[in-house]
């Protein structure tokens, strides 16, 4: 598996500090869900555990991440520190059959995703988010001035490449189309420099989507 691998060679590859997105979704909750006493959290990709610690420490409430590296949830569960509020599982989302969520938050996901992936993604979350639930994501946008336009393109997937590991690159319409059933709140192009632990730094474009459910009034 290519995550394995990647953790085997370079274990906390981003660093230990949050996502991006963690920063933007802890500060949104914070100011939006002041009663939080039984907010529930989970984080679909978490990698190595770094933005479920980040929200678990600084929302103080449940958090749950999930991902299919065997290696990075090792290397999530070596870095708890006591927390009895965050725990990992290793598996596929597609296989999350847990109680619903208040957040549900995905940093980096939905770029990996194949077509059938992205369509079975947005048929989890949906089914993974409360009434009252809300959605944290981003993924790369075709602007992305460090990955996108880089390896093979893939012709039966517009805006996807396959280098070492494949690429999805959205647009707002994508967006704004494949995330109907939600109550976009926001919806923009967030630019940053993700930090590497080895290596040259990465200058990216992402689109950043909060999105809740629609019968919110």
């Amino acid at each position: 598996m290519y995550w394995d691998k990647k953790y085997e060679s370079n274990e906390q590859v981003w660093g230990n500090e949050p996502s991006e997105l963690a920063v933007i979704a802890t500060n949104i909750i914070l100011e939006h869900f002041p009663n939080r006493k039984s907010l529930d959290i989970i984080d679909i990709g978490c990698g190595y555990g770094r933005d479920s610690i980040f929200l678990g420490k600084h929302i103080d409430r449940n958090v749950i991440g999930v991902d299919m590296s065997q290696k990075g949830i090792e290397i999530a569960n070596s870095s708890l520190t006591g927390e009895q509020n965050i725990s990992f599982i290793c598996c596929d989302f597609t296989d999350i059959s847990m109680t619903k969520f208040d957040i549900v938050f995905a940093s980096n996901l939905y770029q990996v995703l194949r077509f059938e992936e992205r369509e079975k993604f947005r048929n989890t979350i949906s089914n993974l988010m409360k009434p009252q639930g809300w959605l944290f994501m981003n993924s790369l946008s075709v602007n992305d001035p460090e990955e996108y336009g880089k390896g093979e393109r893939c012709l039966d997937d517009p805006h996807s490449f396959q280098k070492e590991k494949f690429l999805h690159f959205c647009t707002k319409d994508e967006f704004t189309r494949d995330f109907c059933f939600l109550d976009i709140r926001e919806l923009y192009e967030h630019e940053y420099i993700e930090p590497r632990s080895q290596g040259k730094n990465h200058h990216h474009i992402s689109w950043i989507l909060i999105g809740a459910a629609r019968h919110i009034t």
